[in-house]
Parts: structure tokens; C-alpha cells; sequence
């Protein structure tokens, strides 16, 4: 027993090389160096072939931009309070809604009070609509109406 085995250790015995990480990170930065020294060359470049016509900041000269035509809406917020002023002369004014049908409109504080005083409308028994008809003579018009 005076030769023992030697046991072959379960990891990596030689270390990485530093010199060689060393270089591979030295030349990645200057690879990055160069790449955007040579980037913006090219965007230099680019900006004296095609110059653009507008100022380099509009928000420093102060230019306000407005949207290209058809400008539908200049002013929102009066535009909103015209319309709420509309709809609300609608909702507090009698008038007609459709002349020729003989349809008008009456105020809503109107309107409520007519319901509470009168209740809605109910349907008769065996309908299912207000119109009177039951649901199998809906269905009969239906077919005629289909088979023509």
C-alpha cells in the first residue's frame, strides 16, 4: 500500500486564462468605440445629403403646430358646452320631432310626471308585444312574408 491511487479531482483544474478575458474585453470596447464613432459619421452624412426644411426643435422656437386640414374640431371645449346646451334645450322644450309623422316632444320633467300619473304601458294577456298579436300570428307573418 505504499502506492496510494491518485484520485482524479471532479472539477476544472486549470484556471481561464486572464490575459485572454483581459483582450477579448479590451477589444469589444473598442469595437463599440468604433462602431458608433462610425455610426455617426453616417448620420452625419445622411443629414448633408438630405437636409430637412424644418427647424431642428419646434418646441424651442416655439412654432405651435396645428393638425392638417380638415379640422374638424378648433375648440373642444365650447364645442362640448354647445352641445350640452342643445341637448338640454331638447330635453326642457316642447316641440316636434317629426312633423309629417305627427310626432312631438315634451319636456322630460313633463314626461315623468305622465308616467307616474298613468304607469307604463302594459302588454295585454297572450301577447308578446304591444302591437296586440300573439306569438303565433307573429310567426304566420313572418312565413307569408317570406314565402313571397
Amino acid at each position: 500500500m505504499a502506492e496510494q491511487a491518485i484520485a482524479k479531482p471532479d472539477y476544472e483544474t486549470r484556471d481561464a486564462s486572464v490575459r485572454l478575458v483581459v483582450w477579448f474585453a479590451v477589444i469589444l470596447v473598442i469595437s463599440a468605440i468604433i462602431i458608433h464613432l462610425a455610426l455617426a459619421g453616417l448620420y452625419k452624412f445622411f443629414q448633408a445629403q438630405h437636409p430637412s426644411p424644418d427647424p431642428p426643435s419646434r418646441i424651442a422656437f416655439g412654432v405651435q403646430m396645428l393638425a392638417p386640414p380638415p379640422q374638424l374640431q378648433t375648440n373642444p371645449q365650447v364645442d362640448l358646452a354647445k352641445f350640452t346646451a342643445e341637448e338640454n334645450e331638447k330635453l326642457n322644450s316642447y316641440g316636434w320631432r317629426d312633423r309629417g309623422q305627427g310626432v312631438i316632444r315634451i319636456p322630460i320633467n313633463r314626461a315623468m310626471d305622465l308616467i307616474a300619473q298613468r304607469g307604463l304601458p302594459t302588454r295585454g294577456p297572450g301577447t308578446n308585444n304591444s302591437s296586440g298579436i300573439t306569438p303565433e300570428q307573429l310567426q304566420d307573418q313572418k312565413a307569408a312574408a317570406t314565402n313571397r
